[in-house]
């Protein structure tokens, strides 16, 4: 086959029949590699430790990051393991954008408007350890400012949670969404 364009596109599948989890390795490296701006979008989210501390991580060295979730997802189980890390990441500066446009089920991640991960995999253990995924990853400016103006159009139609909001909810809820949280890997 002739190859079809310039760009550099590899594809990542991945699932239960993998012995290491490259697709969440690949997420993280991309979190580290970032120097200007991670925006990322997933209708569900609850990450693994190793992935929550490279968000946290690039966030305190001063990369922007975006995390733009749905306001309303279909399993109230997962939205309050999601809510449980909420505080830790408005805390370090990270941006989450509660989209409110209906559904959001896109997958994807632009770092520094040169490097786009779009695909089927969520941003929770699940997606990384039991469900079979399949992921591209584009080293493509053109194809990152694509996604990115996609990103932007969910952005605009989303709300951000603020810190001193979120920290005034109810203690019954702060509580539950931790009891939840020890579920993680089962939602």
């Amino acid at each position: 086959m002739a190859p079809a364009g310039d760009s550099h596109v590899q594809i990542f599948p991945s699932g239960p029949q993998s012995s290491t989890q490259h697709i969440e390795q690949l997420l993280v490296a991309a979190l580290y590699a970032a120097r200007r701006e991670i925006v990322l979008t997933t209708p569900y989210f609850i990450p693994s430790e190793t992935l929550l501390t490279a968000l946290r991580s690039a966030a305190i060295r001063g990369v922007r990051v975006i995390l733009i979730v749905p306001e309303k997802i279909d399993s109230t189980l997962v939205r309050y393991a999601s809510n449980a890390y909420v505080e830790d990441l408005l805390e370090v500066g990270i941006t989450i954008l509660r989209f409110r446009a209906g559904l959001l089920h896109t997958k994807s991640m632009v770092v520094d408007e040169e490097i786009t991960i779009f695909g089927t995999v969520n941003l929770d253990l699940r997606s990384f350890e039991l469900n079979f995924e399949v992921s591209m990853l584009t080293y493509d400016p053109a194809f990152a400012a694509t996604a990115r103006a996609m990103q932007s159009q969910y952005e605009s139609k989303s709300q951000a949670l603020q810190l001193a909001r979120w920290r005034g909810r109810p203690d019954w809820r702060r509580r539950l969404e931790n009891a939840v949280q020890v579920l993680s890997p089962l939602l």
